[in-house]
């Protein structure tokens, strides 16, 4: 599936202060339906490591299945809205001791900023979208603590109407203990920062020696966090270690009390897999069923498949997919 090349927004506001959010379109393998009514907009919002990176991008073999089946009732434009630290401009860096901008806890604002670009400036000509947000693992939980109330209102304000569904592949808010585990060598790194951050050597060094090592590790520990999909994945030595390190420590001590709110999983689809080696599942459907008590309504989907379902089996995310479109259109 061809990408456009990355448009690269600058966020000045406080704590971001010049970050950037890097956004891609993924382009239809020919023209989509001039047909009447609303734009289907939908946003693909990565997990951990996973982006758009270069021509790799996570979401690639699922847009594909969502173009090749594409109800010629409606126009559909798809987009990647890389988090913070992800993609960025060719010279830009990034300060190993202010990272608060790529904070896992930022990615919800960030993740506004960019649906409100892409509102107010590509799809400036629609009046009425349907917005189809799918977030995957630490993209599904940064969706999950989006309000997107605030885009509504701005939209109506404009006299057009904005219509969101969310869907929540493998959201990161409760975690394998054996995901749990690492974080010793996590904290382990992260003092070495503290302790040697600041010799001219260090930074070099550290970066040099993730660029070499990270793969191995990634293979080593993919059967046991089910992650083989990313395989042919190239794209370690774009990301910068200070960022994963920061965002993995966050993640791994996350407790899902803390995000999973009365109205974190209202309306949501939540998409659990079977084989997820990353997730804790059991945990989740607590979570989902806590959130029925609570009179929210929840669409919960298990699929077969390992964490990475948007790589292992594209189909079965693009059915989901067509299935919300259909209810959000209608």
């Amino acid at each position: 599936m061809p990408l456009a090349p990355p448009t690269y927004l600058r966020l000045s506001a406080p704590p971001f202060d010049g970050a950037y959010v890097g956004v891609r379109e993924h382009r239809p393998p020919r023209p989509t339906s001039g047909a009447g009514g609303p734009l289907v907009l939908l946003t693909f919002h990565p997990g951990f490591i996973a982006g758009s990176y270069g021509e790799w991008d996570y979401f690639a073999r699922l847009s594909a299945q969502i173009f090749q089946s594409l109800d010629p009732r409606y126009r559909l434009r798809v987009f990647t809205v890389n988090h913070p630290g992800y993609d960025h401009p060719p010279g830009a860096t990034i300060d190993r001791f202010r990272l608060e901008a790529y904070s896992i806890r930022r990615q919800p604002e960030a993740m506004r900023a960019a649906l409100t670009w892409l509102l107010d400036g590509p799809l400036a000509g629609e009046r009425d979208v349907v917005w189809v947000a799918y977030g995957h693992s630490m993209g599904g939980l940064a969706l999950s603590q989006c309000q997107t109330e605030a885009l509504v209102a701005r939209m109506a304000a404009a006299g057009r109407r904005l219509r969101p569904a969310r869907i929540l592949s493998a959201p990161a808010f409760c975690l394998h203990p054996q995901a749990r585990a690492i974080i010793v060598q996590l904290d382990a790194l992260h003092a070495l920062k503290l302790t040697l951050g600041r010799l001219p050597l260090y930074e070099p060094v550290a970066t040099g020696l993730y660029r070499s090592f990270a793969p191995f590790f990634y293979r080593l520990s993919a059967p046991q966090f089910s992650i083989g999909g990313l395989g042919g994945f190239t794209g370690f030595r774009r990301l910068n270690p200070f960022v994963l390190l920061e965002q993995g420590r966050e993640l791994l001590r996350l407790e899902a009390a803390d995000v999973c709110g009365p109205d974190t999983l209202a309306d949501a689809h939540v998409i659990l897999a079977r084989q997820d080696g990353m997730v804790d599942c059991a945990a989740t459907h607590d979570l989902i069923a806590a959130a029925r008590r609570q009179g929210h309504r929840v669409h919960h989907h298990d699929v077969d498949s390992t964490h990475l379902l948007e790589l292992d089996a594209p189909d079965v995310a693009a059915g989901i997919v067509r299935q919300v479109i259909a209810e959000a259109v209608a």
